[in-house]
């Protein structure tokens, strides 16, 4: 598997979040578990890859790329940890664990997830003061420019804001019990789960030092990847591997959301999905073998089983 060949940067990547995160012990301590134990759950670390992977489209030292895969992998799981509450999908399983606001309680899980947010942007804005031993600030802040350091800064707080990911989630919920358009399904899926990853793929073009044609072209690709992301989780909702994936199936049903599979059905959607995949593919084709483990990493996101 694709996540056993990357095992080496996945190790990197949760020493670094252990690093950056509050120790348990550290006062208030029921905050900083409580973004431990989120953090720590068992996610594959997909996102984080993403940004290390496109970095090594261009060659770039994938010591540059593990704060923000570290500042994307916080964004991420604070939005798991909200996604969770009662307020939005109220689930009680996430990862085969009871879900934050399970185990600590709803005003800690959001505080947990808001904490997780602005750690993000704090551990991205940090300088180098040579009091902080963590070697990957100090090849951050030493290698990457102060331009390219605010323009991943600017780009990860857009694809998790109201013009990225919190639009999506809101229009999701309002599209609740709904019939709604292909459109608005679109803009659902490019938003909500689309915009992280898009953005992941344009830090990794900035940390490579990438042109505009680059750019242009992975964004493209990040495009119809978010897309069929979604998708796939969709499909997973209803045929997933309830083991693997340590949670209920069939909460898009309960909550009669709006989503390619009720829309088109079973079929259109594996469809569209295959479709999706192989324009992918050809776009990181200009790269190469270089390509080679990203495609990979591609392959596995859009045809898992949990």
């Amino acid at each position: 598997m694709i996540l056993d060949i990357l095992h080496e940067k996945i190790h990197l990547i949760n020493q670094a979040l252990d690093y950056y995160l509050p120790g348990e012990e550290e006062y208030p301590q029921s905050i900083n578990r409580a973004m431990r134990y989120s953090i720590f759950a068992g996610g594959k670390r997909i996102r984080p890859l993403l940004i290390l992977l496109v970095g090594d489209l261009f060659s770039s030292p994938q010591e540059k790329g593990i704060l923000p895969a570290c500042a994307m992998e916080m964004i991420h799981t604070y939005s798991l940890i909200h996604d969770d509450l009662p307020a939005m999908d109220d689930d009680d399983y996430r990862r085969g664990r009871l879900t934050s606001h399970k185990v600590f309680g709803e005003a800690i899980a959001i505080l947990a997830g808001d904490a997780l947010l602005t750690l993000a942007l704090e551990i991205l804005s940090r300088e180098d003061n040579n009091n902080d031993d963590c070697h990957y600030l100090s090849v951050y802040t030493k290698t990457v420019s102060a331009e390219v350091r605010l323009k991943i800064i600017a780009e990860l707080s857009k694809a998790a804001g109201v013009r990225g990911m919190i639009g999506g989630q809101v229009v999701d919920l309002e599209s609740e019990g709904k019939s709604i358009s292909s459109q608005t399904i679109d803009y659902i899926n490019s938003h909500k789960t689309g915009a992280l990853l898009v953005s992941c793929f344009r830090t990794g073009v900035f940390l490579g030092g990438g042109d505009k044609d680059d750019l242009e072209r992975l964004t493209a690709c990040a495009s119809v990847i978010g897309s069929a992301f979604q998708i796939v989780d969709d499909l997973l909702d209803l045929e997933g591997n309830k083991v693997k994936m340590g949670k209920d199936l069939g909460a898009d049903i309960k909550l009669n959301k709006a989503t390619y599979l009720s829309r088109f059905g079973l079929q259109e959607a594996k469809e569209l999905r295959d479709q999706k995949f192989q324009q992918a593919i050809k776009l990181l084709d200009y790269y190469g073998e270089q390509a080679m483990l990203l495609q990979k990493l591609v392959q596995f996101m859009l045809y898992r089983d949990y």
